[in-house]
């Protein structure tokens, strides 16, 4: 077994030296931690992901869930590390004390996920929605909702779920059928079904809440008829006690590529007609609330892409470092070499790292600016922050699950043939991680969703507020003699992505729109790009005032010679699919759909 699931010296310099979490121990919201609390909270997180996540992890692919007559059976070796999680308190660690959370910042919440995300990726799934769930009721909820569900939540009493899609709904969520009809006591019948449902029904709590959007009868069309419901699997009492069993049944779960210990269900509500719901937050605004849902779960699901690649790589680096093949380059001896002496070999590892390690730096990123915008205690500065978080998010999201699964396939690749046997585990790392691309509003909704509206919020203040954030940190490295030629790179990379930008922004305000938006997923790999240069442009200006200061020569070494690598050699792609763009060749569009069609 491993004893190594992510590298948490570069998580630790992602938080103390490039993010300071120090000073934001000095604000109100979070002056009860330090970096110790900190550092104890991952600790604490990496002896649970090593010890009861991780050693489970082959065994739940292998066995996956099972469903009888309805009811769906966990991996039975799930149970044992779930109950670690709900008693150890991880379900609530950033909330409030008052619901038994420990107030932790999203940062360091994150960090520790990564940890379990990183040794199970489908045991930690059902974790994710149960807090979602319960933030959700907390936020919207009565005082009633929150006594009977909230709490057991926060818990993990109960498991939570979130209900969007049908089957001629995917990610056209507007075009939901599912039902609510009203009842005298105020309660709502629900009829309808849903599919793909993760964690739609498992044995590893005594209770499922269901997060239902339906269509009350009478409301408006598209999403903004719909409202938000909460649909308990088992009725509770006053006295908080489980009653009847609630009119919503699984007719199935999904048999898929990977994921296998997640039970992904086809809920049905309402068939014998005692599907009861009750609304959450006010009639037909079931997509505002389930946003608070989506916009956490989405930045989730890229740390799910990173953990799933911060694991594989390492393993392929622990294989690189083992296997021997092949002498070495120009040498004349027979003598086999450990295969990461290998140049190919080698530019594939430091691929991987480098990928890896930009996405840690923007997910962590993201969720230190929710942090921020927590402990603001102004409005403007509030706003400041949340812009950033609403802009970086679906780069989060999408970015980081395709990077991902890049480096997952990566680590196949250098296993060889051992990669695409499953006794190695890469195989699985990549299967399980495609998912990621695909859930929560795919890759291509969360490109759509920064071309389409996060660069222009609020006229673009949030674009512009990020590009100038780039080019002060381009200023600051430009003072670094080591780091100059690396600053005017990224700086030429940032004015490249402010062109582009205008370009596409003015070809879809004109004829030009259905064209301009079949560029928006490149737009938004350029996006990440360059926001990765950024953050190593300033993880290399850090490195290189600790490694002057005499500090662990090695780890800033190889942080500086990881972003100039990226900066140098990764980066510069950017310029060819901006020059594709330019282009704006107009072969898209001849024959329509015809072009598609063989014979």
């Amino acid at each position: 077994m491993r004893n190594k699931l992510t590298d948490l010296r570069d998580t630790r310099f992602v938080l103390y030296e490039q993010l300071d979490m120090n000073s934001l121990c000095k604000t109100e919201k979070f002056q009860d931690h330090s970096q110790e609390t900190f550092d104890m909270m991952i600790e604490t997180a990496e002896k649970l992901a090593l010890n009861q996540f991780y050693p489970v992890n082959s065994e739940g692919d292998k066995t996956g869930c099972v469903w009888e007559e309805g009811n769906v059976k966990a991996p039975e070796t799930f149970h044992a590390p779930f109950r670690k999680y709900c008693e150890g308190g991880w379900m609530s660690l950033p909330d409030a004390y008052d619901v038994g959370g420990q107030n932790a910042p999203f940062s360091i919440s994150f960090a520790c996920h990564e940890l379990l995300f990183a040794a199970n990726h489908a045991l930690t799934m059902y974790m994710g929605l149960t807090h979602s769930a319960a933030k959700v009721i907390e936020i919207y909820g009565t005082d009633e909702q929150k006594r009977k569900y909230m709490q057991p939540l926060y818990d993990g009493r109960y498991s939570g779920t979130m209900d969007l899609t049908e089957t001629q709904a995917g990610s056209d969520v507007g075009a939901a059928r599912t039902k609510a009809v009203k009842n005298p006591d105020g309660t709502y019948s629900i009829v309808g079904g849903k599919i793909f449902i993760s964690s739609g029904e498992h044995d590893l709590a005594e209770n499922i809440i269901h997060i239902v959007l339906a269509r009350i009868e009478g409301a408006p069309e598209g999403t903004r008829g719909l409202s938000c419901f909460i649909v308990p699997k088992y009725l509770v009492n006053d006295d908080g006690t489980l009653g009847g069993r609630n009119d919503v049944h699984c007719s199935g779960i999904e048999h898929k590529m990977g994921i296998h210990g997640s039970s992904t269900c086809v809920l049905n509500y309402g068939d014998n007609g005692a599907c009861v719901g009750e609304l959450l937050g006010p009639e037909q605004k079931g997509i505002v609330v389930m946003f608070h849902m989506m916009n956490e779960q989405r930045v989730l699901v890229g740390l799910q892409g990173l953990a799933q690649a911060s694991t594989a790589y390492l393993h392929a680096l622990d294989f690189a470092r083992e296997r021997k093949q092949g002498s070495r380059l120009g040498s004349k001896s027979a003598e086999q070499e450990l295969i990461i002496s290998h140049p190919d070999v080698r530019r594939n590892l430091l691929w991987m790292k480098a990928y890896t390690e930009g996405m840690r730096a923007l997910i962590l990123y993201t969720v230190y600016c929710m942090d921020m915008e927590a402990a603001s205690t102004s409005e403007e500065e509030k706003k400041k922050w949340q812009n950033r978080v609403e802009l970086l998010t679906p780069i989060s999201k999408a970015y980081s699950t395709d990077k991902g699964y890049e480096v997952c396939t990566r680590a196949i690749q250098v296993h060889g043939g051992y990669g695409f046997c499953t006794e190695y585990k890469v195989e699985q790392f990549a299967r399980d991680c495609k998912i990621t691309s695909i859930y929560e509003g795919t890759n291509g909704i969360q490109a759509i969703d920064l071309f389409g509206r996060k660069i222009r919020m609020k006229n673009g203040a949030a674009l512009n507020d990020i590009l100038a954030e780039m080019r002060s940190a381009v200023a600051q490295a430009s003072g670094i003699d080591e780091l100059k030629s690396y600053a005017a790179e990224v700086g030429r990379s940032v004015s490249a992505l402010e062109r582009i930008t205008g370009f596409l922004l003015e070809k879809s305000a004109g004829d030009d729109m259905y064209l301009a938006y079949s560029w928006a997923t490149p737009y938004l790999e350029i996006f990440g790009d360059v926001v990765l240069g950024w953050m190593f442009l300033i993880q290399a200006g850090k490195a290189c005032g600790r490694r002057a200061a005499g500090d662990d020569d090695q780890f800033y070494a190889s942080k500086i010679a990881t972003a100039k690598f990226y900066i140098s050699s990764l980066l510069p792609h950017v310029y060819g699919k901006i020059e594709a763009i330019e282009k704006f060749d107009p072969s898209f569009c001849d024959l329509g759909e015809s072009i598609f069609i063989a014979d």
